[in-house]
């Protein structure tokens, strides 16, 4: 039974709202840049960028709402993880999504919203400084939100360590979003 909620998990991950919202203003994000959040704001606007990022952490959420249904807890882990394949590689989107950092923070905010909002907090602190003290004048480098979002990560993985099942939920999610983020390096986007 446990297989059909992370198959559920990878279906809702693959709603990539940054497509759908592409779709709607006539442009295949896609081709354009990472239709996550951050590729939504960059070719959209702030405001579909938003919705994009509230949509994405709500799919998350959903997902991590479900799991409350799984047999098993570690089976946990791969439905996290699952929820943010979908987003990075979407079935019904030809397997070119976002980066998964906002279905993580809602998969995690539902589940542990305290380690999530410090996690947050200094990630978008990071991200403020990276922009004001360096990116500003060096436009070619890594963006400030996944800059800040290392950190976040870094934290988070830190303060879920004695925790057992958070842990290592976190670890695959972070991997799952790693793979992501370093095939993004590699190819400009």
């Amino acid at each position: 039974m446990d297989l059909l909620w992370l198959v559920l998990a990878y279906l809702v991950g693959s709603l990539s709202f940054g497509r759908i919202a592409g779709a709607i203003r006539g442009i295949d994000l896609a081709e354009r840049d990472t239709p996550g959040a951050s590729g939504t704001w960059r070719q959209l606007g702030p405001a579909w960028g938003v919705l994009v990022a509230v949509a994405d952490i709500a799919k998350g959420s959903l997902v991590a709402y479900l799991s409350g249904f799984l047999q098993t807890p570690w089976a946990l882990p791969p439905m996290g993880a699952a929820v943010v394949a979908g987003h990075n590689w979407p079935l019904y989107f030809g397997f070119r999504g976002g980066g998964g950092i906002a279905p993580t923070l809602g998969f995690f905010a539902f589940l542990y919203p305290i380690i999530t909002f410090v996690a947050v907090a200094l990630g978008l602190a990071v991200a403020g400084l990276y922009w004001q003290l360096y990116w500003k004048s060096h436009r070619q480098s890594w963006y400030p939100l996944p800059v800040g979002a290392l950190v976040g990560y870094a934290y988070a993985l830190i303060a879920f360590w004695p925790t057992g099942i958070g842990f290592w939920a976190f670890l695959l999610v972070s991997a799952t979003v790693a793979l992501r983020g370093l095939r993004m390096a590699r190819s400009g986007r």
